[in-house]
């Protein structure tokens, strides 16, 4: 039976490989570096097979009882420390793996609902169905809803989706990339953010993936920034917001009201 990675028996498992490693493997490179130490100042020093024959079997003499026990500890006390990382690790691989299977079976039902304050569909990321080709100005209306639901409370962006919840899917986008694959839309996105709204923000998005009527949908989940989040259009820096199923852009004097009311 497989071992749980919370059960006890799995970090005394890493224990008792590590006092294997700490005597058998530990111990005999010690050695080599004890023997490299001394032929370097003896001409009559053995070689290095010779001395780790004539020292390896040393520890299984009562007399020698310590080194055993010392190496074993070495060795044990190392296990246990990969056993504790692996199990952190599987703890938190599991619980990830966990969250986005929750977050990606969240996405069908916000297709059935509709554009929201908190949702909104977007077709493409930088494919222009009218003209059927690839448009990098598209990625800036990608940014500005964005840079919309971090200056709100956040939300949820659908790519691949129309403006009546129905799939299109990812594949004309993908076709743009270098790589087409999610793994580079996703890198996309996070480009988007960075050249167009700060790589400090790049944190606060998760984009996770499901597959709606045979079609790749990307969500990309936004939390509220921590700072006022601004947008360089020319030579301006706009500041936008949600309101309703929209985006909307503020002036000035809006932009810092409300900056200075969310921020303080």
């Amino acid at each position: 039976m497989a071992l749980s990675p919370f059960k006890l028996s799995f970090l005394a498992t890493y224990v008792l490989v590590g006092a294997f490693v700490g005597v058998f493997v530990i111990h005999p490179l010690n050695l080599v570096v004890v023997w490299w130490e001394l032929s370097r100042f003896s001409d009559t020093a053995p070689n290095v097979l010779e001395f780790l024959s004539a020292r390896l079997w040393l520890v299984l003499l009562p007399r020698h009882l310590d080194v055993a026990i010392a190496y074993t500890l070495v060795g044990a006390i190392v296990g246990l420390a990969f056993g504790v990382f692996s199990r952190n690790y599987l703890r938190a691989s599991q619980a990830y793996q966990s969250l986005r299977d929750e977050q990606t079976t969240v996405i069908p039902d916000l297709m059935k609902r509709g554009e929201t304050d908190t949702v909104e569909f977007k077709s493409t990321l930088r494919w222009d169905v009218k003209e059927d080709r690839i448009n990098r100005g598209l990625e800036k209306v990608i940014a500005k809803t964005i840079a919309g639901f971090f200056n709100t409370d956040g939300g949820h962006l659908l790519v691949g989706v129309d403006d009546d919840g129905k799939p299109l899917g990812l594949d004309k986008d993908l076709s743009t990339l270098k790589s087409p694959d999610l793994d580079s839309f996703e890198r996309t996105i996070n480009d988007i953010v960075s050249k167009n709204l700060g790589g400090d923000l790049c944190p606060s998005i998760h984009t996770v993936f499901a597959r709606v009527d045979e079609k790749d949908v990307a969500m990309i989940i936004i939390r509220p920034a921590p700072r006022a989040v601004y947008m360089e259009e020319g030579r301006s820096s706009v500041f936008y917001v949600r309101s309703g199923n929209s985006t909307r852009q503020l002036d000035v004097r809006e932009a810092l009201n409300y900056a200075r009311s969310r921020w303080a």
